[in-house]
């Protein structure tokens, strides 16, 4: 079991700065991930850093956590300028990036306020196609693609990233099965479980549907399973059991959640300077 933060860049932390000395005591505390929401629009105007600008000033002030984000809608990315954005990360990081990969939801106008396609279906599509496209540019082939919404011929992307793959994350609305199929195919699967907010952990039998059904569409025996819940919250005993049972149930990462803004950035330091449960 490895343990990460889950970290919104907004309200206090839309600030790089602050996010990238978060970051450096998250190391220091003993969290092996620092993860980033990916957002354009946030809450009543809240304020809102890009991820990606954000995870570079991440990059720099780390060595050996697990950076990414958590998780990128794909269907509002162009493909190409992202796999320029992590294969340049993974560069500056000494390859510790983790894409995460997910459709996003219109909840705060995040597509229709620029005429993105709002229809779940049609974004699953791009996606899938957008996902296609990116796996293979940083893979560093010659790429010639003509789909229902992308179309790409280039010669392959260099430099390459550092790691061969780079870890792709795809996240699901569990109960909701199609998108594990995506994740499948990929190295991780980052399940969100209905819960209120703050979330507690999932039980261990809910974990073991998802590791069931994701066997049965053929992962990989090592694909990450990525949990986020309120770790802090748990009273010690009770949360060192849970995560026996999670990890037995083959969860393989717990993250520490937050909201946006909530709790303050002050207190949400003092939780990462706490260090994960061990």
């Amino acid at each position: 079991m490895r343990f990460g933060l889950f970290v919104p860049p907004f309200a206090e932390l839309a600030d790089p700065r602050r996010v990238a000395d978060l970051a450096h005591i998250a190391e220091e505390s003993g969290w092996e991930g620092f993860y980033v929401w990916d957002h354009v629009l946030g809450r009543g105007g809240m304020g809102v850093a890009d991820p990606w600008v954000t995870l570079a000033a991440v990059a720099t002030a780390t060595e050996r956590v697990r950076i990414g984000t958590l998780v990128t809608p794909l269907g509002r990315r162009r493909p190409w300028v992202m796999a320029r954005q992590v294969a340049s990360l993974d560069q500056l990081s000494d390859g510790r990036v983790v894409v995460g990969v997910g459709l996003g939801h219109d909840g705060w106008r995040e597509f229709r306020a620029f005429g993105e396609a709002v229809d779940a279906r049609q974004r699953g599509r791009l996606l899938d196609e957008s996902l296609d496209v990116l796996s293979r540019l940083l893979g560093g082939e010659p790429v010639h693609h003509q789909g229902e919404q992308l179309t790409v011929d280039t010669e392959p992307f260099i430099p390459l990233p550092l790691q061969d793959p780079v870890p792709i994350w795809a996240a699901c609305q569990w109960p909701h099965r199609r998108p594990l199929a995506r994740a499948a195919r990929l190295q991780g699967c980052f399940p969100i479980f209905p819960a209120p907010m703050p979330p507690p952990p999932p039980t261990p039998d809910e974990v073991g549907e998802v590791r069931a059904e994701l066997d049965r569409l053929g992962a990989a025996p090592d694909i990450d399973l990525i949990v986020r819940c309120s770790l802090s919250l748990e009273e010690p005993a009770a949360l060192r059991r849970r995560v026996s049972d999670l990890e037995a149930a083959g969860v393989t990462w717990m993250l520490e959640g937050f909201g946006p803004g909530e709790p303050p950035a002050p207190v949400v330091e003092q939780i990462v300077r706490r260090g994960p449960p061990r």
